[in-house]
């Protein structure tokens, strides 16, 4: 189904195709480029083109008759997403009927685009062999391999050069990292605190400390209804994006209760619950038992305000984006269950419990991964991210609910990993299947596989099963070198790759969820047992008069 903006539109008049090979079959039985349009659900630009551009009857006339045009939302296709992705959204891209690529742009108004859309048209009725050879012959694929940088063994030192990398982006004033626009970089503040805890150094505490309380106390924190905002334009967090993603929150939350239980601050408690209120008061989808994907918010028209209103700009009206998304679900699921042990939320273990049965039962595809969204039916299966993220949150489930089915079923999504996204070359290909056009060419990804290799440590420790300690090792060792390109986005692959180098200590703390001597208990073996991989495990008892830890070996 296609969506367009909530404001009044004719985008609907173009006839759209959904991305596919039946899409580019159509094209080429016409001998028709295609217009490949990538919006996003709250995209303030893309709503804008609906309104615009693509209600003009010259536009919505020329798309229909001389193009074949597709329509994608990068939160449902984010393999598409990638590939063609340009600067932002909207992204419109013109292709041939074999899928090469013509022409990438942005936003246009509706005379702009509409010379363009005639131009494109012109040149490949006027010159069309001339061009179809040009671009086939420029046609080359594109992504991250193996081969890009010189080989570089997997050492300390690759860990210790990520830290400088990190550290030299950390803002020493608002927080954060980089200049100019601030994102959350969640992976980063993990990366930070995780270093904290293996070295004693408090430096690293301090930044994220500082990151975390300027973001709520700036305009990126939303005082009036919870949550954060997707992102600041500003460096000082004071420019939000009127935007929140489940996925954001759920990250977000993680990251105050790792503050909260290293620090035992109440303002980092205080956060985390107000998140937890946010989530359950406007993602919580109680129909079906899991979250929908984000709260938007546009501004009502002036002709729909009330006669006696004031001139001027209208409102801003909340709507949500009603689909499930499987990847920020099972990291929501992760983040509810450290709120259940480390805050003592009953409510929220319940829920994670739920939702990852529903992510199992819903969009589990036929193959054995899982499918990234559902609208109604499961959607898009085959994306590396959807069946990692839900195998770590399955991980997460066992270790502190010691339910062994959780294990059963994290260890059946990486025996499809293994078989469906294996890169011959090393590491783990974005897609388990080639699609059209760019789609036929799977990406090994820095970042997605940094990801994997934390699932399979996980997995390697908290099964015993040490052989996916080297799958790990082969997701890690794909891109020798490549993580110096990636400023901030590399902490994931460092903090994966510091764990990969030591063997697991496996810690276990009993104690009553919510309590305070068992998070001290947690928080001490995490920061002074000396060890850089303790795998922590929680095992709920209320008759033991206090809490207890145990250490053990490698494994459950």
């Amino acid at each position: 189904m296609f969506r367009f903006s909530p404001r009044p539109n004719r985008a609907h008049l173009v006839r759209w195709r959904a991305w596919g090979q039946e899409a580019f079959e159509e094209a080429q039985r016409q001998d028709k480029p295609v217009a490949l349009f990538i919006t996003a659900f709250w995209c303030g630009f893309c709503q804008r083109m609906d309104e615009g551009s693509l209600s003009n009857d010259e536009v919505i006339t020329l798309l229909n008759a001389f193009f074949v045009p597709i329509r994608v939302e990068e939160s449902q296709r984010p393999d598409v997403d990638i590939r063609y992705n340009q600067d932002g959204w909207p992204t419109i891209v013109f292709l041939t009927p074999g899928g090469d690529h013509l022409a990438t742009v942005n936003y246009m108004a509706p005379e702009a685009f509409i010379n363009l859309l005639v131009r494109v048209v012109r040149s490949y009725q006027e010159d069309r062999a001339a061009l179809l050879a040009s671009v086939a012959q420029s046609a080359a694929p594109s992504g991250e391999t193996a081969t890009s940088h010189e080989s570089a063994p997997l050492s300390p030192e690759i860990v210790a050069e990520i830290a400088g990398m990190v550290e030299g982006l950390a803002d020493p004033v608002h927080g954060g990292y980089g200049v100019g626009a601030k994102f959350f970089h969640t992976e980063a503040n993990g990366f930070l605190l995780y270093l904290f805890e293996t070295t004693g150094e408090r430096g690293y505490l301090e930044h994220v400390r500082l990151t975390l309380d300027t973001m709520r106390r700036s305009r990126t924190f939303d005082e009036q209804e919870g949550g954060f905002f997707r992102y600041s334009s500003k460096q000082d967090w004071q420019e939000p994006h009127p935007e929140k993603l489940l996925d954001d929150q759920a990250a977000l939350l993680r990251c105050y209760l790792h503050a909260y239980l290293l620090t035992e601050e109440p303002r980092y408690r205080e956060t985390a619950e107000g998140l937890v209120d946010y989530l359950d008061a406007t993602l919580w989808d109680a129909t079906k038992g899991v979250f929908l994907g984000c709260q938007d918010y546009v501004r009502q028209p002036p002709a729909a305000q009330d006669a006696g209103s004031p001139a001027g700009p209208g409102p801003l009206l909340s709507y949500l984006d009603s689909y499930v998304y499987c990847d920020a679900n099972a990291r929501a699921a992760s983040a509810l269950l450290d709120a259940w042990w480390l805050l003592g939320k009953e409510e929220c273990r319940e829920r994670a419990g739920g939702i990852l049965e529903w992510l199992w039962q819903r969009l589990r595809s036929p193959e054995g991964g899982m499918c990234h969204y559902h609208d109604g039916q499961a959607q898009a299966p085959g994306l590396l991210t959807d069946s990692v993220m839900m195998g770590l949150a399955l991980l997460d489930a066992f270790a502190v609910l010691g339910d062994g089915q959780h294990l059963e079923r994290a260890l059946e999504l990486a025996a499809y990993v293994l078989d469906k996204h294996g890169n011959p070359k090393g590491g783990f290909f974005d897609i388990a299947e080639a699609g059209p056009a760019r789609l036929s060419f799977p990406l090994t990804m820095l970042t997605q596989n940094a990801t994997a290799a934390t699932f399979f440590l996980r997995l390697a420790d908290l099964s015993g099963q040490q052989e996916y300690r080297d799958w790990a090792r082969c997701a890690l060792q794909s891109f020798p070198n490549a993580h110096r390109e990636y400023g901030a986005y590399a902490a994931g692959y460092g903090h994966a790759l510091a764990r990969l180098l030591t063997p697991a200590l496996s810690v276990t703390v009993t104690g009553t969820p919510g309590d305070a001597e068992a998070r001290r208990l947690a928080r001490e073996a995490l920061t002074q047992s000396g060890h850089p991989n303790v795998v922590l495990w929680f095992r709920a008892s209320r008759e033991l008069s206090e809490a207890r830890v145990e250490m053990g070996d490698e494994g459950g």
